[in-house]
C-alpha cells in the first residue's frame, strides 16, 4: 500500500518509514500538519498521523483531509503519547479508525494496518462496483458516508472490549452514546436508500394499485413537524395549509414534506423562517416550502438527482444527497411534480410539490 506518515519527531518518523518499507509498503512522510494535508491530496491508502503536530494538530489534520472528496474514506490511524480515553473518543468522533499509543512495537503497527485493510477494503470494493453499475452513482460519497458512522460503532466496541475491566460507568455511558449515534445515523442512511429504490421500483411498474384518499393537511403537518423537531428548528417552521383530499400514499407524502422541510432548515440559519403552505387551486394542491437560506442556482435546481450534492466544498453535508430525489419521486408517483426555483423576493429557495387534489 501507499502509506502517509505525518510525524514531527524525526526518530519516530524514520523508524516507521523503515519498518513499513521493509514490509513492502510505499511510504511518504510529512513533518507537520499542513504538509501532511498537502500529501493527503495524493490519496494514500492509509494515513498514520501524530496528534501533537506543529502547524495543525492531528485532529485538525483529519478534519481537513475529510473535506477532500477523494480522501474521505482513507483509513486514518492516530499515533500519540497520550493514552487518555477522552482523546481516543474525540479521534473516533472525527472518523479515525484506530488509535495507537506510543511507545509502540512493530507488531502494534503491522496488526493495526492489517486490521484496517481487512475492515475497509471489501466494502470499498463493493461500493466501487455499485458506482460502476449505475451512471447516476458516479462521484457519490458512499464510502465516506457509510463508513464514518460504522467507524464510531466499531471503534467504541473495541474500546469497551479492551477496557472492560477498568472502564468507569460514566465513560461506558459516553461510549455507548457514541455507538448509538453511529448506529442511528447508519440506520437513517439505510432507510433513505431503501425508500429511494422502492419508489424507483414503483415508478417502473406499468400497473400500480391506486392509492386511497387521505386528509392531506394532517399528513403534511406531520412531516413538517418531524423535520422541524429533528433539525431543532420548531420555532422557525411556520405552517398554513388548507384542507384537501389527495390520492397518494400517506407515508410517502409525509416523507417528501419532511425531506423538503429538513433541507430548508439545513440551508438556512436558526431564527430564519421556513414556511410551509398548502393551497388548493383548479384541481391541484400546491405544497410550498420557502426558506431564507443560501438557496440554489437555477442550474442546480435543474440537476437534482440521487447522490448529487451541491456546495459540498463550502459546507459539511452528511448523507447521500437523496432527500430531493425522494421528494421528486414521490411527486411523480402521485401524478405530480417537484419544482425547485430560487426565490425572486429575496434569498432562499422555493420548493413546490404540485399534486392532484380535491376539496374536503
Amino acid at each position: 500500500m501507499k502509506i502517509l506518515i505525518i510525524e514531527d519527531e524525526p526518530a519516530i518518523r524514520e523508524t516507521l518509514q523503515d519498518l513499513l518499507e521493509l514490509n513492502g509498503h510505499t511510504v511518504q512522510v510529512a513533518a507537520d500538519g499542513p504538509r501532511g494535508v498537502e500529501l493527503a491530496r495524493e490519496c494514500p491508502d492509509l494515513i498514520l498521523c501524530d496528534v501533537g503536530l506543529p502547524g495543525l494538530d492531528g485532529y485538525q489534520v483529519i478534519t481537513e483531509v475529510q473535506k477532500l472528496p477523494p480522501c474521505r474514506d482513507i483509513p486514518f490511524i492516530f499515533l500519540t503519547a497520550r493514552a487518555e480515553r477522552e482523546d481516543q473518543r474525540r479521534g473516533m468522533a472525527l472518523g479515525a479508525d484506530d488509535y495507537i499509543t506510543k511507545p509502540f512495537t512493530e507488531r502494534d503497527i503491522v496488526e493495526a494496518i492489517n486490521a484496517r485493510v481487512r475492515r475497509q477494503q471489501p466494502l470499498r470494493e463493493r461500493l466501487e462496483q455499485l458506482m460502476a453499475e449505475r451512471r447516476t452513482v458516479i462521484g457519490a460519497n458512499w464510502s465516506h458516508e457509510l463508513m464514518t458512522p460504522l467507524n464510531g460503532v466499531l471503534g467504541g466496541l473495541e474500546m469497551i472490549e479492551e477496557e472492560a475491566d477498568n472502564i468507569q460507568p460514566g465513560e461506558l455511558k459516553e461510549l455507548l452514546g457514541l455507538i448509538r449515534s453511529g448506529a442511528e445515523r447508519q440506520q437513517a442512511l439505510s432507510k433513505k436508500l431503501m425508500l429511494y429504490y422502492e419508489l424507483e421500483r414503483l415508478l417502473a411498474t406499468p400497473e400500480r394499485a391506486p392509492a386511497g384518499f387521505i386528509a392531506a393537511r394532517d399528513i403534511i403537518k406531520a412531516g413538517a413537524d418531524r423535520a422541524a423537531l429533528g433539525e431543532k428548528r420548531t420555532a422557525d417552521v411556520r405552517f398554513e395549509c388548507a384542507p384537501a383530499r389527495m390520492a397518494i400514499t400517506a407515508p410517502y407524502l409525509e416523507q417528501a414534506v419532511a425531506e423538503l422541510v429538513a433541507n430548508a432548515c439545513r440551508f438556512s440559519q436558526p431564527g430564519q423562517a421556513v414556511t410551509v403552505t398548502g393551497t388548493l387551486r383548479d384541481g391541484r394542491y400546491l405544497i410550498e416550502i420557502l426558506d431564507q437560506g443560501s438557496g440554489m442556482t437555477a442550474e442546480h435546481c435543474a440537476r437534482i438527482g440521487p447522490f448529487i450534492q451541491f456546495g459540498r466544498d463550502k459546507r459539511e453535508q452528511q448523507g447521500l444527497g437523496l432527500g430531493l430525489a425522494i421528494a421528486r419521486s414521490v411527486a411523480r408517483l402521485g401524478g405530480g411534480r417537484l419544482v425547485l426555483e430560487p426565490r425572486t423576493d429575496g434569498p432562499g429557495l422555493r420548493a413546490t410539490l404540485d399534486l392532484p387534489g380535491q376539496p374536503v
